[in-house]
């Protein structure tokens, strides 16, 4: 009966401490973060019977009471709810966030402190906020620890590193301090050094007028113009020329009745070209007409075409075809170009009082007096008083035509003026020994029929030379365009001077307006006061691509980076930095990086790839256009809002756009969660104890919850922003625990009542 009494009293307090231990966790069930308690119990002590009966093979034990075993945390995540403010947290996963007392102490969790003088401790409860100085505190004033990047100086400014690699490296640390986050905190402005593009270049878009080919001072450059590849020009409709496909300038040209015919053909051997220059020379050496382009009082290109007109002294007639011909729109049909020289020649009257230097024009032939006096004969007998200066009138030598040639006719044979001196029909007819046929001999192998009178001359407009004094009514060539001399003798250029030179209005034939492919980037760049610039850099086409030639050509582009002003109007750099741009078979570039001044320095350029690692390229299927950008400098902002990613990564999004991880929630993790001590609040600490003589930390070493390496991730959880974990406790297990606990209690006050009346019983005989 006695071992009834202690079994009852013991089976009361054991149960009363489940009741206690259950309705804690009841008490709790909407406390933030709480971990509810899971009661066990277990036997008091047990004995052996042996002497009931010492030979069974049954084990005759009998146990006394029973007692509270363990009182275990329970160890599964709670439920998560939406949680307004700005640093209200949840994790969900194996870990616990770190708080502590000292706003000035830290926390390594690779080498914690143990002793009795550890002020940091362990919670779920992740109802954070600042206090009034700034820093991160729970509900109860502990200062949230974690990972501080230090980026956030004394005077509320942050200065960003536009380097992620090192932050994630300092995210990657295990000593925890607290955090600190100014209200009023600013995002210091930082100077652009560094801007990286990838763009994409298609050399089919984007056509502009060629006054965009300019010399470093942003001027339209003549030079460049005429070392320009006809195979990067576009025609208005912005169709590229494509030489290499329509290749062929045909050019008929009539002029003293006689008809030429000149192929001039883009990459030829004979008669070959690829530049505008290397066209314009061409034409001029072989046909004597100017292929020019008009120039406005301030160098540019009045209309973007290129003018074929008569630079001769005798009047032609025109027919022009061909594929590349087409294309330029220089197709033209017995189109009739007047010599710029028409008002100016007389014709020639013997006996007649002429002034040096006057034109005159005799038998198809332009002569120019040799000093005033009297013409005495026809100019080609008199060569002291007359030079001549044309012979482009005089027909040219008809093998088929020679014995219809009559006395005194005029002919060029060989690049030599002959005159015929013997009547119609007469010829000197020579026998090939080889094949016994019989030609006729050219004039320059008959003297009794020919006489040789001059060297045939093209005579045309002189071409300007800088610097030389012109007298009044001098015609020059300048670019291809003819200038008559107005307003007396001088020196002035034809292009500056339009009051000294006029433009002479000819009869000419004018192409397709000229373009070139481009493209234009806009950068915004900072100065180190946060003061928004613009970086316009400038993509002209300047040559495609040829693989069938060794070395192949690479399609080049030229560059035209210059600084502009935050409207991108006014240009503030003194004259663009000009660079080269090439494209790889595979269409990757060739770009060295470049510097460009700024702001008493300088920014590096880089136009093969940005930050990102994007890659630049000329794709003539993709549009033009910026894939990717990059640069180090920004302006001025202030601080928007907050964001927490699921690493617990806090991130502080500024007004100029700019993000920017400052640190981060401080979290740790334990092998034995049952090893840790609550200690109120919420709160648990770590736990050293002496087990069979051995002293250590009952939960284990905290372990690091995010990776060392990387992007710095957690490993066994997540943080989730504007949520809180509530309790983990089951109401519907704790009440029916309860209700349990109850019931063994009234049993165990059931065993005591009875064991009291047996005895009451036993004592009752004795009496008797």
């Amino acid at each position: 009966m006695v071992g009834a009494f202690y079994n009852g009293i013991s089976g009361i307090r054991t149960h009363q401490f489940g009741i206690d231990s259950t309705s804690n966790n009841i008490a709790n069930v909407n406390t933030v973060g709480y971990r509810a308690n899971l009661p066990e119990f277990k036997s008091l002590f047990a004995t052996s019977m042996d002497y009931v009966n010492a030979n069974s093979p049954i084990s005759n034990d009998y146990n006394y009471g029973s007692t509270i075993g363990s009182n275990a945390i329970n160890a599964n995540d709670g439920t998560y709810v939406s949680a307004e403010g700005d640093f209200n947290v949840a994790y969900s996963g194996k870990g616990w966030f770190v708080v502590g007392l000292n706003k000035t102490g830290a926390f390594d969790i690779k080498a914690p402190v143990y002793n009795g003088t550890q002020q940091n401790y362990f919670t779920r409860d992740g109802s954070f906020s600042l206090d009034g100085e700034g820093y991160l505190v729970n509900s109860s004033g502990y200062y949230m620890y974690g990972i501080n990047l230090g980026k956030i100086a004394a005077d509320g400014t942050m200065t960003g590193t536009n380097n992620p690699q090192a932050d994630y490296e300092g995210l990657a640390g295990s000593n925890l301090q607290p955090l600190q986050i100014p209200k009023n905190l600013t995002y210091k402005p930082t100077l652009t050094t560094e801007v990286g593009l990838s763009i994409n270049l298609n050399r089919t878009q984007n056509p502009k007028g060629i006054g965009m080919i300019q010399d470093e001072t942003g001027a339209f450059s003549m030079d460049k113009f005429l070392t320009q590849d006809l195979n990067a020009l576009m025609n208005a409709k912005g169709e590229l020329l494509d030489p290499k496909n329509y290749k062929d300038i045909n050019i008929s040209l009539e002029r003293g009745g006689v008809t030429t015919k000149y192929t001039f053909t883009y990459g030829g051997a004979e008669n070959g070209f690829k530049t505008v220059g290397e066209l314009m020379n061409l034409i001029k050496e072989q046909t004597g007409l100017n292929l020019g382009l008009k120039l406005d009082s301030e160098g540019n290109p009045s209309d973007c075409s290129l003018y074929l007109s008569n630079g001769g002294m005798q009047d032609v007639k025109v027919s022009i075809n061909g594929k590349l011909a087409d294309k330029l729109g220089l197709k033209s049909s017995n189109n009739n170009l007047e010599s710029a020289f028409g008002g100016v020649i007389k014709n020639f009257a013997n006996n007649t009082a002429y002034q040096n230097q006057d034109y005159v024009k005799y038998n198809g032939m332009i002569f120019q007096k040799n000093g005033d006096g009297i013409a005495n004969g026809n100019p080609l007998d008199n060569p002291d008083g007359w030079t001549l200066v044309d012979s482009s009138g005089v027909s040219i030598y008809q093998e088929g035509e020679a014995k219809k040639y009559e006395k005194d006719t005029l002919i060029v044979s060989e690049g030599k003026v002959y005159r015929k001196l013997t009547d119609a029909g007469n010829v000197a007819e020579i026998v090939n020994p080889i094949t016994g046929e019989t030609i006729i001999a050219s004039p320059g192998e008959d003297p009794a029929n020919w006489e040789e009178v001059a060297n045939a001359v093209l005579g045309e407009v002189g071409e300007y030379v800088e610097g030389s004094t012109y007298p009044q009514d001098s015609i020059v060539s300048y670019n291809g365009i003819l200038y008559r001399k107005t307003n007396g003798a001088g020196n002035t250029n034809p292009l500056e001077d339009t009051m000294g030179w006029s433009i002479l209005s000819v009869a000419s034939i004018s192409s397709t307006q000229l373009q070139v492919p481009t493209y234009e980037t806009n950068t915004e760049i900072y100065s180190d006061s946060g003061e928004k610039f613009i970086l316009k850099t400038q993509y002209i086409l300047v040559e495609q691509a040829d693989r069938s030639v060794t070395p192949e050509v690479l399609e080049r582009w030229e560059v035209r980076s210059s600084i502009y002003d935050s409207a991108g109007k006014v240009m503030i750099s003194e004259n663009p930095v000009i660079n080269e741009m090439t494209f790889n078979d595979d269409g990757s570039a060739n770009v060295e990086v470049f510097e460009v001044p700024f702001n008493g320095g300088s920014i590096s350029v880089n136009l093969a790839q940005s930050a990102d690692g994007k890659t630049s390229s000329n794709f003539a299927y993709a549009d033009s256009d910026v894939k990717s950008v990059s640069q180090d400098g920004t302006e001025e902002g202030t601080m928007k809002d907050i964001v927490i990613d699921d690493n617990g990564i806090i991130m502080v999004n500024f007004t100029n756009g700019k993000i920017e991880p400052i640190g981060r929630f401080g979290l740790a993790a334990f092998v034995n969660d049952q090893g840790l001590s609550k200690v109120g609040g919420n709160l648990f600490q770590m736990n050293a104890r002496t087990i069979n003589g051995e002293t250590a930390v009952v939960s284990g070493p905290p372990l690091l919850a995010w990776a060392e390496d990387g992007l710095a991730g957690l490993k066994f959880g997540k943080v989730l922003d504007h949520m809180l974990e509530t309790s983990n406790a089951d109401t519907g297990t704790a009440l029916t625990d309860l209700i349990i606990y109850q019931r063994g209690y009234q049993m165990s006050a059931k065993s005591i009542t009875t064991a009291d009346q047996l005895m009451q019983e036993a004592i009752q005989l004795k009496r008797n």
